[in-house]
């Protein structure tokens, strides 16, 4: 799954999956329960592709904050989202050394941790880049055509060898 196919909905609990887009309303679909719901084209709706975190330099993307996440923590569970703001800010401060401290605020840090913990127990984690996922997809593809091929060569033979052998006669 992509960052751009994942939705954060505002006054809406959870993560969001998109299933369709129309010209009045996305249709969506619940990652954690899997319901389906319209939501209006007027909702505040974010795509994780849109999302990023202010750091001194420049601004780095969710889905790159979140896979730096999950390699520090070996897709373990990141801290509770009601744990101390110390604790919070220090532990995204590890994983993103340059983290613009007066401009990420407790709410985002909150948001971030809750995210990456719903998407590492989905099994979401990590995004792989688009170009990545379509050798992935390629390669996958590859075997597939090349089992085909061999079951084919495979049916010959047995053909061949049934053509060599003389009927029996009874």
């Amino acid at each position: 799954m992509q960052p751009k196919d994942i939705l954060a909905i505002s006054g809406k609990p959870g993560l969001y999956k998109v299933l369709n887009t129309t010209q009045r309303a996305i249709v969506v679909e619940s990652m954690r329960e899997g319901k389906r719901s319209a939501v209006p084209s007027s909702a505040r709706v974010s795509s994780f592709e849109d999302i990023s975190i202010f750091t001194y330099d420049e601004d780095l993307p969710l889905s790159e904050v979140l896979n730096t996440l999950h390699a520090h923590l070996k897709g373990g569970e990141a801290p509770d989202s009601k744990a101390p703001h110390d604790t919070l800010r220090a532990f995204v401060t590890e994983v993103v050394p340059d983290l613009d401290q007066e401009r990420v605020y407790h709410s985002d840090l909150k948001k971030l941790c809750t995210w990456y913990n719903e998407l590492n127990s989905l099994e979401v984690l990590p995004f792989v880049a688009e170009d990545q996922a379509e050798e992935a997809a390629e390669s996958s593809e590859a075997p597939e055509a090349g089992a085909e091929e061999e079951a084919e060569a495979v049916e010959d033979a047995v053909e061949e060898v049934s053509e060599d052998e003389p009927a029996s006669e009874e």
